[in-house]
């Protein structure tokens, strides 16, 4: 009688096993499930996880109102000072993508052959401009594409302005800059409607 209980208690171990196993296995396979698909804001993933944004503007901050002028320098306490005392609409760009150096006191310049700059728009457009300030150009040209299509080439210093076209509330717009050899410094963007 005595080894017939104790196997009853040998089974119902097993038993306790097996399922603890199945339950580990399980919860393994959800945290992987997790680990493949986080769910993360915007800014988190294309910054952390895609390495998408050179810069981290902060959760939320990819979010765009428009006709805000947005200054490509380095960001230290002097210039958010001068900021904040010229009581404009002006703010840090941190909206920057690869293909950009350190932002320096004068603007940003371009390191890679395609630099991007990123978008949320917080309302929807049916024709928003693009306005971009180029200091110190040197080259053939730079083309400048709204989500893969061809809105302009910037040939010179100056202020630019492009027609992006329509651009729907919270979906991702991303401006790229193809240098085609060019250098520039970049000072300034507005994305306005």
């Amino acid at each position: 009688m005595k080894n017939n209980k104790s196997d009853r208690l040998n089974k119902c171990g097993r038993v306790a096993v097996y399922a603890i196993c199945a339950a580990l296995v399980v919860f393994y396979c959800l945290v992987l499930w997790w680990g493949f698909n986080p769910n993360v804001g915007i800014e988190y993933r294309m910054y952390y996880l895609t390495h998408e944004l050179s810069d981290w503007p902060g959760y939320g901050n990819l979010k765009y109102t428009y006709g805000t002028k947005e200054i490509c320098i380095e960001r230290n306490e002097k210039t958010l000072a001068d900021i904040a005392v010229s009581n404009t609409l002006e703010v840090i760009c941190a909206r920057k993508g690869q293909g950009f150096a350190k932002a320096n006191a004068d603007g940003v310049m371009p390191d890679e052959d395609k630099s991007y700059i990123y978008y949320l728009p917080s309302e929807s457009a049916d024709m928003a401009v693009f306005t971009v300030e180029i200091k110190e150009f040197q080259g053939d040209g730079v083309s400048v594409y709204a989500d893969d299509k061809l809105i302009g080439t910037i040939n010179s210093e100056g202020i630019h302005s492009f027609q992006v076209g329509n651009t729907k509330e919270n979906q991702l717009l991303t401006i790229r800059l193809d240098n085609n050899g060019s250098t520039y410094t970049l000072y300034s963007v507005i994305l306005d409607k």
